[in-house]
Formats: structure tokens, C-alpha cells, sequence
């Protein structure tokens, strides 16, 4: 039986070097959310450093998180929470695919890096404490977008909701 390690998802330093173009959309076909979004993630870029076990790689805003913010990252926590096996892709910055498939209290999580390589690493992880750590990065990164003018506080609390599906409000 592997040994439960932790997992960890965290702000670092601003990144000011932008690599690619800034977002647009000459058709006109994204919502005023997820234009700000991607401008959100492109004008304040970040380093993010995610830890698993002992692995530890950096990925950044622009384009890795944004890519999984539109890919529905709010949902899949929720999936995740409810024990359906997720899949999150860093392919740009660090290229690593890790899955987290849910067996009872704890997650079994495969790193497998992009490429030629069929290589996967395994690591057992918490299942609550990997959900309440995507859960507080996700709200951290949303209500920096809210602070700093690029979406809305009722697009931000309606992208987050499916992430804190099982959450019961007491009124």
C-alpha cells in the first residue's frame, strides 16, 4: 500500500513576460465572461506551482490555467467530489497529464508526461484534501479576477457553483 502524500496548487510571482498574443475575438463569439477571463489570465499571468507527492513543476495563467478553466475545471471538481476519475492537462508549459481516479476516501493519481514517454508515476492522495485544495485555488484565482475588474461577482459565483455542488448552505 502506497503512502498518502499530499497535493498542492498555489499562486507564485507575477510572470511579465508574455510570449503569446493577447486574447481577442474578431467574431464576436465569447461571452463578456470568458473574454475577461482570458484577458484576466493573460494580463495578470502567474506562475502557478503545483506539488504531488514529490513531483513538483510549475505551469503559468496564460495559457495552462486558463485552458483549464475553460475546459470546465469548476465541473470537474464537482466530479471529482461526487468520485468520478478527472482529468487535468498542464500540455503547454510542463507537459503532464495527471488523472485523478477517486477509490473511496483517497485518490489514486497517475502523472504521465506528454510525449514519447508511456511512463506513468502513481501517487495515493487524500480525496477531501485534494478537492478543498482545488476548491480554494479555484476561488482565489476567481476572486482576483472579480478584485481586479475582469469579470463580474455574479459570473464568478455562477462559474464556481458546480465546484461546491455538495456544499450545503444554511440559511
Amino acid at each position: 500500500m502506497n503512502k498518502v502524500e499530499q497535493f498542492k496548487i498555489r499562486l507564485a510571482e507575477r510572470n511579465l513576460e508574455n510570449f503569446a498574443d493577447p486574447p481577442d475575438d474578431p467574431l464576436g463569439e465569447l461571452s463578456q465572461f470568458e473574454l475577461g477571463l482570458r484577458m484576466f489570465c493573460y494580463e495578470y499571468d502567474h506562475k502557478v506551482i503545483v506539488e504531488i507527492g514529490e513531483t513538483k513543476f510549475n505551469v503559468f495563467f496564460d495559457p495552462d490555467i486558463c485552458m483549464l478553466l475553460e475546459e470546465r475545471l469548476a465541473e470537474h471538481i464537482g466530479d471529482l467530489q461526487r468520485g468520478k476519475t478527472i482529468r487535468l492537462d498542464f500540455a503547454e508549459s510542463y507537459w503532464i497529464i495527471v488523472k485523478f481516479v477517486p477509490i473511496g476516501k483517497e485518490i489514486k493519481c497517475y502523472l504521465r508526461e506528454v510525449g514519447y514517454s508511456t511512463e506513468e508515476r502513481l501517487v495515493m492522495l487524500n480525496k477531501q484534501q485534494v478537492v478543498d485544495e482545488l476548491r480554494r485555488f479555484l476561488t482565489e484565482l476567481m476572486d482576483m479576477a472579480v478584485n481586479l475588474g475582469y469579470v463580474s461577482l455574479e459570473d464568478k459565483e455562477e462559474f464556481i457553483k458546480p465546484a461546491f455542488s455538495d456544499v450545503q448552505v444554511l440559511v
